[in-house]
């Protein structure tokens, strides 16, 4: 369990841990001399086997609230600090603000230096400190009197947090990516770079590799330390220290994170919930420059409102974060917005999506408020149902919530389909069968405006129907679909199965006259031109019905500008495994074929490697086989023999 303490400058933070642990956290020369915390201090205290408490040791110096928020930023427990002879102090009521703000709940209250003041103060001090709370949401917390120099007292307060770090029971999930925030980074000779910090999500172990984000860096862990000694791994909620193999010290300083390859994912706009206080001066207004404190970065940003809106004192509402650079964040994430000036908080929130698009949806208020209720393993139900187009990015999701793609697919809803083209996109049950009936009443317009042409574009599809999803997986979830909702795809166009083309009296008339002469030339298969030539039908005119009538299965396109009757196609097909079969090893050439189905040596390769695109043969070097599943009637196609033949084929 990690425990930081919080209060105001001088009122016996350093002291308080020092008593508890016989550690003194102010490591730094200056801090020494002066006598007060500049930086966080760790030190570690194990009550009872198996049960360790690390302490973070905070500054109370207003000057170093920026330090103070690197300390408190992965905390399981605050230990608020309140001298006896001052009371509650500025930083005594923003320290706690700030701790409420990032959403730790868990809290004891410590009135020290008891010794120097009677019963009387003690009372009023313990008024001031439950009234603070009640302000907050850790009104529940115990308050305690000590002193750290008689040691009155800190044996109830030991035992309070022997029996909290008990029940706490902090579990790495397996799901997620590690996530290790810095601290603090410096060098050891013969060792190198070394990162001090917290590992928020997953488990670290020695030998892997961490990216450090935003810079980039690639490190293995060369080894880890915790408590000062070697260990295997640490798991979330754990304080480590990694020594980093490959990674330059300056590429590694507090604010910065390390994270798994598969993770790594900076960014420089963040959509949130933004809660202000009331205890701030003013609203919250847009465009407003601030300090965005997020792990133990400290990022400038800007506060975007929807239609220029502020945010009332006491009230919470949707913002994106503008960020000068980049930073490491994902779902769930808390942070602090100081003011530009780094000298008022401002406000605090939680990261909804890492990820935003640039521009706002019309459906983004009901996304980010599905966002705001889901953990893991609800966020993709709930946000098919929130979306307008029943549509969710699993690759995006997986990201925001820090989880591998198989984790966040295993909560897909059953009558979900997923499709994968450019990303793995969710379609609800909902926005398929809406999709269904609205390409279905498309294709039926198109068709009845143009009736002779051979199907409307998939783009045009896309374009007027669905153009919040990306083109690949639209068209992919209409192939998957097509033959279930009476529709056949043909290249790049889509029309009903139902729809003819040439259903009319003159392309009947045309297709008559050229019908009758593929039947006379049965395996010569003459060319487009060829037919123009000899039917006297202009060249793209005739060029145009062929290709309508393929697109309807009337004729088997063989090249783009030769075709043949489906009967003739077949003919041709079976002759070639019938040159198969005759060959001692079923293998054949082009010659082979030619001099079976005597045509000319151009036209038996046009129709040979017709037949390798429909999957009929499988071409070897200079060779041809027949897929076995072709030759038996099998489904599957099995695998080709291995051994090949020589022959010219061109």
């Amino acid at each position: 369990m990690i425990v930081a303490t919080a209060g105001h400058i001088d009122h016996g933070k350093t002291s308080l841990v020092r008593a508890l642990t016989g550690i003194d956290t102010d490591r730094l020369p200056e801090e020494k001399s002066r006598g007060m915390s500049i930086d966080i201090g760790i030190a570690y205290w194990t009550p009872d086997e198996g049960c360790t408490i690390g302490f973070i040791d905070v500054p109370g110096h207003e000057r170093f609230i920026r330090n103070m928020l690197s300390g408190v930023y992965a905390i399981d427990h605050v230990l608020l600090v309140i001298a006896a002879d001052d009371g509650v102090m500025p930083q005594t009521r923003e320290h706690l603000q700030i701790v409420s703000l990032l959403g730790v709940t868990q809290g004891t209250i410590v009135i020290t230096k008891k010794d120097r003041v009677d019963a009387a103060r003690l009372k009023d001090v313990e008024r001031q400190a439950i009234d603070l709370l009640n302000s907050m949401e850790m009104a529940e917390s115990p308050v305690f009197f000590v002193s750290s120099i008689s040691g009155d007292g800190l044996t109830a307060l030991a035992e309070r947090l022997r029996g909290v770090a008990s029940e706490h029971r902090q579990t790495a999930s397996t799901e997620e990516f590690p996530r290790f925030v810095v601290d603090r980074s410096f060098s050891v000779s013969g060792a190198g770079t070394v990162a001090r910090g917290t590992v928020v999500a997953g488990t670290i172990k020695t030998g892997v590799l961490l990216v450090v984000s935003p810079d980039g860096a690639q490190g293995r862990v060369r080894s880890l330390q915790r408590q000062g000694h070697n260990v295997e791994e640490a798991v979330a909620g754990e304080r480590c220290a990694i020594n980093l193999a490959n990674v330059d010290l300056d590429q590694v300083d507090r604010g910065t994170w390390l994270v798994a390859p598969f993770a790594y994912r900076p960014t420089d706009r963040i959509d949130t919930l933004l809660r202000v206080p009331n205890s701030v001066e003013r609203d919250l207004k847009h465009w407003t420059s601030v300090h965005l404190n997020v792990g133990a970065a400290d990022v400038p940003a800007r506060v975007a409102l929807r239609n220029s809106q502020a945010i009332e004192r006491g009230k919470e509402a949707f913002a994106r974060l503008h960020l000068e650079r980049p930073i490491d964040a994902v779902h769930g994430d808390r942070f602090i917005l100081r003011s530009q000036s780094a000298t008022q908080t401002l406000a605090g929130g939680v990261v909804l999506d890492p990820f935003p698009g640039k521009r706002y949806r019309p459906d983004r208020s009901e996304v980010l408020t599905a966002l705001a209720a889901s953990t893991a393993s609800t966020a993709l139900p709930a946000l098919l149902a929130a979306s307008a187009d029943g549509a969710v990015d699993l690759d995006w999701l997986a990201a925001a919530f820090n989880r591998p793609l198989a984790a966040m697919s295993a909560h897909m809803p059953a009558d979900a389909t997923m499709i994968v083209a450019a990303t793995h996109l969710v379609f609800s049950h909902r926005s398929v069968s809406a999709l269904r009936q609205n390409v279905i009443d498309t294709v039926r317009e198109f068709h009845r405006q143009h009736a002779q042409a051979p199907g409307i574009e998939l783009a045009t599809l896309h374009r007027n129907l669905a153009r919040s999803v990306d083109r690949d997986s639209f068209e992919s979830l209409i192939k998957r679909n097509a033959a279930a909702w009476g529709l056949v795809p043909q290249g790049t166009r889509l029309r009903a199965a139902s729809h003819d083309s040439t259903a009319n009296a003159y392309d009947a008339r045309l297709w008559k006259q050229v019908r009758g002469r593929l039947e006379d030339l049965e395996v010569a298969l003459p060319s487009v031109r060829e037919l123009s030539a000899w039917s006297g039908i202009r060249l793209e005119q005739l060029r145009d019905l062929m290709h309508r009538k393929s697109a309807i299965g009337e004729l088997v396109k063989i090249t783009p500008e030769r075709f043949a009757l489906p009967e003739t196609f077949d003919t041709l097909r079976d002759r070639a495994i019938e040159v198969a079969e005759t060959s001692l090893d079923g293998f054949f050439s082009a010659a082979d074929y030619r001099d079976r189905i005597g045509t000319g040596r151009a036209l038996a390769i046009e129709i040979l490697e017709c037949l390798d695109k429909l999957g009929v043969t499988v071409r070897h070097g200079n060779s041809r086989t027949i897929r076995n599943d072709r030759r038996h009637g099998a489904s599957h196609p099995a695998s080709p023999p291995m051994r090949l033949r020589t022959g010219a084929q061109r």
